[in-house]
């Protein structure tokens, strides 16, 4: 069981993480303090795995019922967001997750 925190990125990036001038983890990470954390709740999936889950409960419509009650309306997790699982950070690139723990 690991602890979740959705924070999403403000809709003034989301052109510079598909624009490609700056790596993706650079962008987040200068503009870490304009990112607001929007949900909180707790998934049985650890690291990696738990991002992932949050990905697809927030992006798969058969999963609304369940999106609804843990996450609300809030929107999709996408390009750019980052999920805080229990002591690490995971930024969503165009492909899979980039820990920042690590960067």
């Amino acid at each position: 069981m690991s602890q979740i925190t959705i924070k999403l990125a403000p809709s003034e990036l989301m052109g510079e993480f598909y624009s490609r001038k700056l790596p993706i983890d650079l962008i987040a990470l200068r503009n870490i303090m304009l990112y607001k954390d929007v949900g909180a709740f707790e998934v049985d999936a650890v690291g990696e795995a738990a991002a992932e889950e949050v990905f697809d409960l927030t992006n798969n419509p058969s999963r609304q019922f369940e999106r609804d009650l843990l996450y609300g309306r809030g929107r999709s997790v996408s390009v750019g967001d980052m999920i805080a699982v229990d002591d690490s950070l995971f930024l969503c690139a165009p492909t899979g997750w980039i820990n920042l723990h690590y960067c």
